[in-house]
C-alpha cells in the first residue's frame, strides 16, 4: 500500500514539475547571453515582447508545459496571416506563445 502512495506521489510531482513556474535560472540565462539591456529588463519582469527568441522566452517564463512544431496558421486559424506562418507554439499554464518559422515570438494569448 505504501508503494502505491509513493508511486502516485512521484507521478503527481513529475506532472507538476512539467511546467517551470518562475524561471529558476533567469539570472544565469541573462549572464550567459549578450542581450540588449531593454530586453534584459523585460525578462527580469517576466514580460514577453514580439520578436523575442525562444531562449529569451525561456528566461522570462521558464520551460513550456507543452510545445508543438510545424503547424502553420492562416487568417482563420488563430488569427495569424499567411505571411506570419508559425513554426512552433509553446503552452504555459495560462498562455500559449506562438513563434514564426525563424523562432521569434509573433503573439501570445490566453488559453
Amino acid at each position: 500500500m505504501t508503494k502505491k502512495y509513493l508511486l502516485l506521489g512521484g507521478l503527481i510531482l513529475t506532472l507538476l514539475m512539467g511546467c517551470e513556474s518562475p524561471p529558476v535560472r533567469r539570472e544565469q540565462l541573462l549572464s550567459e547571453n549578450n542581450w540588449p539591456e531593454e530586453m534584459n529588463a523585460l525578462i527580469r519582469k517576466g514580460y514577453l515582447a514580439k520578436g523575442m527568441t525562444k531562449d529569451q522566452v525561456k528566461a522570462a517564463w521558464g520551460n513550456p508545459c507543452y510545445s508543438c512544431t510545424g503547424t502553420t496558421g492562416s487568417e482563420g486559424s488563430f488569427g495569424i496571416k499567411d505571411d506570419d506562418k508559425w513554426g512552433a507554439a509553446w503552452e504555459y499554464q495560462t498562455q500559449i506563445v506562438f513563434f514564426n518559422q525563424q523562432g521569434n515570438v509573433v503573439r501570445w494569448e490566453n488559453k
